[in-house]
């Protein structure tokens, strides 16, 4: 779930870079937070600290009620970040993050 939710924003944020209505950036903003606020809280779940604390933060920056009055290069500079950051994290995550490590092999 996480995986596929992880590539759905990375997907909305290639194509802002596309020329869109004024309309799909405002809703891209509310599924950005809300994607990254989901992500946050799951990572909390699974006691990953570095992963809240990057998802949190991006969760913040993608606000759309309190929006940061950047420039528009340090958007594009910010959404190529982000998309390399999450396909990292898409190719490199573990097969199942919610298996308890603590389990002996018999």
């Amino acid at each position: 779930m996480n995986q596929l939710l992880k590539l759905i924003l990375t997907g909305i944020l290639i194509l802002c870079f596309l020329k869109m209505p004024l309309i799909f950036y405002r809703f891209s903003g509310y599924i950005l937070f809300s994607g990254f606020g989901w992500l946050a809280y799951d990572s909390f779940q699974r006691k990953d600290l570095i992963d809240v604390k990057i998802f949190v933060i991006l969760a913040l920056l993608y606000n759309p009620f309190i929006t940061l009055p950047l420039p528009h290069f340090l958007w594009v500079i910010i959404n190529v970040i982000v998309i390399i950051g999450l396909i990292l994290n898409i190719l490199f995550a573990e097969d199942n993050p919610y298996e308890d490590q603590t389990k002996k092999d018999d």
